[in-house]
C-alpha cells in the first residue's frame, strides 16, 4: 500500500508521476505487462530502458522483499525515476545511468526482466539473459515497431526460451471537448512475452 497509490491493483494512473519528454509505458499497456510479469514479492527485477519508471516504480511496490533495479541511458530519465520512486516512497530501487547489457553486467541474476527500450541492443540484451535470467524467469518486451516485434521473436525463437506469447494492444480514451467527448488513440504497443527454459 501507498499513500498515492492505496490499491492492490496495477496500473496507477499516469498523472500520478512526474512526466518529462521521456517516454512513459501508459496505465492500460503498464497493467497488461505486468501481468505478463507475474512479479512475486521476493523477486529481482530489471526495468531495461526504464524511461520515467513507470514500470520500475509499479514493481517496487509489489517486489517487497526483493529488489528492482533500473536502468536509463538519458539523464532527464535518472532525474524522472529518482523523483518517482521519492514521490511513491520506494527504497528498494535502484537506478543505473547507463547502456544495457554494458553497464548492468555487474548485477547479480534476474528473477523478472523488463525491456521498455532496447538503444538498439536487442541482441546484445539476450546474451545478457542468456547469462543473467534464472532458469523458469520470465521476461517482457513492449515495442511500438515491427521492426524490433521481429528481432525480438527471432532472439527469442533462436535462443532457450518456451511459452512465447504476443499481443499487440490498441488503447483509444475519451478527451472532454466542451459537453462532448472525443476517442483519441494512442499508439499500439506490441506486447512479448516469454519464459526461459
Amino acid at each position: 500500500m501507498n499513500r498515492l497509490w492505496p490499491h492492490e491493483t496495477s496500473g496507477i494512473s499516469d498523472e500520478l508521476f512526474v512526466r518529462g519528454k521521456v517516454p512513459m509505458t501508459k496505465e492500460e499497456i503498464r497493467s497488461v505487462s505486468l501481468s505478463k510479469l507475474r512479479l512475486n514479492k521476493k523477486d529481482t527485477f530489471i526495468d531495461i530502458g526504464a524511461g520515467t519508471g513507470s514500470m520500475t516504480i509499479e514493481a517496487g511496490m509489489r517486489i517487497t522483499e526483493g529488489k528492482v533495479f533500473a536502468i536509463e541511458r538519458k539523464v532527464e530519465g535518472i532525474q524522472l525515476i529518482t523523483e518517482n520512486a521519492k514521490r511513491f516512497s520506494l527504497e528498494n530501487v535502484d537506478i543505473i545511468h547507463g547502456i544495457a547489457p554494458k553497464d548492468i553486467w555487474h548485477l547479480p541474476k534476474m528473477d523478472k526482466v523488463f525491456i521498455g527500450g532496447t538503444g538498439g541492443n536487442i541482441k546484445d540484451i539476450f546474451d545478457w539473459m542468456d547469462e543473467k535470467l534464472v532458469s523458469n524467469g520470465r521476461v517482457v518486451m513492449n515495442f511500438i515497431t515491427i521492426e524490433n516485434l521481429y528481432k525480438s521473436i527471432m532472439e527469442i525463437k533462436s535462443r532457450n526460451y518456451i511459452d512465447m506469447d504476443v499481443i499487440n494492444i490498441s488503447v483509444t480514451k475519451g478527451r472532454s471537448i466542451s459537453n462532448i467527448t472525443m476517442m483519441e488513440g494512442q499508439n499500439p504497443i506490441y506486447i512479448i512475452s516469454a519464459r526461459k527454459e
